[in-house]
C-alpha cells in the first residue's frame, strides 16, 4: 500500500493511503471544533483530491477519543459577530461552502461520527456520501441552547426526518444515540467503535467505499427518539412555539391533543417526556425558538440543499446582530459544558416568546445577501473568490 503525505499538520491533516484521501480533523483538545484555519485547509485538500487520479475516495473523521467535531468554534464564532454584521458572515459562508462541496464532491465520501458530535460536526458528516457511526457517538443540534440556529444544512436534513421529528430535535436540543441517527436519516450504518481501526485500513485499497463499510457494520437496534413519534407528532405539529408548549402542558397534564392521550401512547413514559420537553424550552432563546420553527417549516417547501444554505446564511448574518448568540455563547464558553440544560438560564433578550417580533426574523430570512454561499449560480467558488 502506497501511503503519502499532502499535509500534517494542526488543525487539520490530510494522507493519501494506497488510492484514499484521509481527510481528519486534529484539534482533540477543542474536540475538533471547527474555525476557519480548518475550513480552509479541508477546502484546498478537497479542491486538490477532486482532479488527483491517484485519489479514487475520500474518508473523513476526527482525531482523539472524545468526538468527530464538537460543531463550530464558538470563541471564534463570538469574536468574529463581535466585529461586525459582514465580518461575522465570513465564517458562517466558507463553512457553508465546505458542506455543499462535500455534499456535492465527485468522488465517494466516508465519514466516521464517534463521540461527541455537534451542529457543525453533523453537517460536515452527514451530507457524506456514505456515513457511518460508531456505536459510542452522541449527536445533536445544540443551537437553541446558545442564542442560535440550526445551519449548515441542518434545517434541510431535519425537515425530511419522520413527522415532526425533525421540529422536536431542532427546538429541544436533542441528543442522538447511534439507533436514532440511523433510523432518523442522520447516518447509513453503525460500526462498532472497535472496528474503526479494521475499516480504516481495509477503505484504503477498496474498490468499492460503500460495500467495504457495509461489510463492518452491526444491526442499529431500536430507536428511542423514533419510539416518541406519537405524542411528538401530536404536540409539535402546531403552528407556533407557544402553542406548542400549550399542547405538551395539556398532554403531560392527561388532555386528549390531535386525537392522543399519554395513556395510549407507544411510549410508556409520554407523560413525563412531554413535560420534560416543556420545561427545556422554557430554558432556550425565544428568540432561537421562533427562528428555529420557522426556518426549518421553510425547509419542507421544495428546497434543495443548496436552498436551505442560503436561507440559514441569511438568518445566521442577522443573528450576529442579536444579543442571544452573545449571550449563549458566552454562557457556554464560561461553564466549560456542551450543554445549558442543567446551568442557569442565561438572560435572553426577550426573555418572553410573545416578545419576539417575527417580521424581523421572516425578513431576515428573506433579504437577499451581496455576498452568498453560491454567487451567480455557478456552483461553489473557488476559495477566496467573492471575498468579503
Amino acid at each position: 500500500m502506497t501511503v503519502s503525505v499532502v499535509q500534517v499538520h494542526s488543525p487539520v491533516s490530510a494522507v493519501v493511503v494506497g488510492r484514499l484521501g484521509h481527510l481528519s480533523l486534529n484539534r482533540p483538545d477543542s474536540i475538533n471544533a471547527i474555525d476557519l484555519e480548518m475550513m480552509h485547509a479541508m477546502t484546498e485538500t478537497l479542491d486538490a483530491w477532486a482532479t488527483d487520479d491517484a485519489v479514487d475516495a475520500v474518508l473523513l473523521d476526527g482525531v482523539g477519543d472524545y468526538g468527530f467535531c464538537a460543531g463550530g468554534d464558538f470563541r471564534e464564532i463570538l469574536a468574529r459577530a463581535a466585529e461586525g454584521m459582514t465580518i461575522g458572515t465570513v465564517f458562517f459562508r466558507d463553512e457553508y461552502r465546505l458542506i455543499a462541496k462535500l455534499a456535492e464532491y465527485p468522488k465517494p465520501v466516508v465519514s466516521i461520527m464517534h463521540g461527541m458530535t455537534m451542529g457543525g460536526g453533523i453537517s460536515l458528516a452527514g451530507h457524506a456520501s456514505v456515513r457511518v457511526v460508531t456505536d459510542q457517538v452522541r449527536l445533536g443540534q445544540p443551537e437553541t441552547g446558545y442564542g442560535f440556529v440550526p445551519d449548515g444544512g441542518a434545517t434541510w436534513r431535519l425537515a425530511r426526518t419522520p413527522g415532526e421529528i425533525g421540529t422536536y430535535l431542532a427546538l429541544n436540543s436533542i441528543d442522538l444515540t447511534a439507533a436514532d441517527a440511523v433510523a432518523l436519516g442522520f447516518a447509513d450504518v453503525i460500526v462498532p467503535s472497535e472496528r474503526i481501526g479494521e475499516l480504516t485500513a481495509a477503505l484504503g485499497d477498496a474498490a468499492s467505499p460503500e460495500e467495504t463499510v457495509r461489510r463492518f457494520a452491526t444491526e442499529a437496534g431500536p430507536s428511542p427518539v423514533l419510539a416518541r413519534r406519537d405524542w411528538i407528532d401530536a404536540c409539535y405539529s402546531a403552528d407556533t412555539v407557544r402553542d406548542i408548549l400549550e399542547r405538551l402542558w395539556a398532554f403531560a397534564n392527561g388532555d386528549e391533543v390531535e386525537g392522543l392521550r399519554a395513556p395510549d401512547s407507544a411510549d410508556p413514559d409520554a407523560a413525563a417526556n412531554a413535560a420534560d420537553a416543556a420545561d427545556t424550552l422554557l430554558r432556550l432563546s425565544p428568540t432561537a425558538l421562533v427562528a428555529t420553527l420557522r426556518s426549518v417549516r421553510a425547509a419542507r417547501d421544495g428546497e434543495s440543499l443548496r436552498d436551505a444554505l442560503e436561507r440559514e446564511l441569511r438568518l445566521a448574518r442577522w443573528f450576529t446582530t442579536q444579543p442571544d448568540l452573545f449571550t449563549g455563547v458566552q454562557a457556554l464558553v464560561a461553564q466549560n459544558t456542551d450543554s445549558l440544560h442543567q446551568a442557569s438560564v442565561p438572560d435572553w433578550k426577550p426573555a418572553d416568546l410573545d416578545d419576539v417580533d417575527l417580521i424581523d426574523i421572516v425578513a431576515a430570512m428573506e433579504m437577499p445577501l451581496r455576498h452568498s454561499v453560491f454567487p451567480r449560480g455557478l456552483g461553489i467558488p473557488e476559495e477566496g473568490a467573492d471575498a468579503e
